[in-house]
């Protein structure tokens, strides 16, 4: 048999060496547009998916309530109940409380807002476009997964995306976003895992990468479970490890006042707590 000469086998070696990186490179690369790709859709339609505040529809008859994004399954149902028992017709804009209330405080067409964060309703009050936010529910933090196996100790959050990304809402903008970079740095973890950290501009587009298998874990709240049945909880964040999640609403015109005191009603808590949100009164 012909036997290839040592010089011959090193360059063999190398060459099939230097083949197996470029393909490795390459689906790296490829998975990495893909992702991208993937991204920038889901970004694009996660605007879309919400109307804009700046469309909101301006009806005497009619009640217009700009609510945090979180809020979109269990308000709908809400708003159904009201729409039922009172006759008038309920306008829903969603959007990340961030943007909501910075809407609201230019005078957007808002006779309701429903806030996720404690610091953006304290700062609408400061704006003046409310007398004063009223908390009316509460909810949790949790890391959602796809057919993921739970995780008991929260130093096993890096093992478990292995070479994947972990969704987010905008961190230093977002509520989701900003509970979730809190628990992270509370528990130590967030300088290590930091840079696998794909954003979204609110807390169900980020979900979104996770129900596409994009990402292997996310951070949501413990009501995105009801409304996104194909996610899992995955781990728990200890309420001690980011500020509280509490919902704050207000009416912004008078005639939105009658929906809030319907917000804090036994049926529409009832309501809330059904989609998985938590009854302060309970909580406390």
């Amino acid at each position: 048999m012909f036997a290839i000469p040592p010089v011959a086998n090193a360059r063999v070696g190398a060459h099939y060496y230097c083949m197996n990186i470029y393909a490795d490179t390459m689906s790296f690369l490829q998975r990495l547009t893909g992702f991208l790709c993937h991204y920038l859709l889901l970004t694009f339609f996660s605007f879309m998916a919400y109307p804009s505040v700046a469309q909101a529809e301006i009806n005497p008859l009619s009640i217009t309530v700009f609510a945090a994004s979180s809020l979109r399954d269990a308000l709908s149902d809400v708003a159904q109940q009201y729409t039922i028992e009172t006759g008038k017709k309920v306008i829903l804009v969603f959007a990340a409380s961030s943007k909501i209330a910075r809407q609201v405080a230019d005078a957007a067409p808002a006779d309701v807002v429903l806030l996720a964060d404690q610091d953006w309703s304290d700062w609408l009050v400061t704006q003046g476009a409310v007398a004063q936010m009223t908390a009316f529910v509460g909810n949790q933090l949790v890391l959602v997964g796809r057919e993921h196996a739970p995780i008991g100790d929260s130093q096993d959050i890096e093992a478990a995306l292995g070479d994947g990304v972990l969704a987010m809402a905008l961190v230093d903008a977002v509520p989701a976003g900003r509970y979730g970079k809190a628990a992270l740095l509370s528990l130590g973890i967030w300088d290590d895992i930091a840079l696998r950290v794909v954003q979204a501009a609110n807390v169900r587009a980020a979900l979104w990468f996770v129900e596409r298998g994009e990402a292997p874990l996310g951070i949501g709240y413990a009501s995105d479970l009801v409304a996104l049945p194909i996610l899992t909880q995955v781990y728990v964040f200890a309420p001690d490890t980011h500020p509280d999640i509490i919902y704050s609403g207000a009416n912004v015109t008078l005639k939105g006042a009658d929906f809030m005191a319907y917000l804090q009603s036994v049926v529409a808590q009832e309501t809330l707590v059904n989609w998985g949100f938590v009854n302060l009164s309970v909580a406390q």
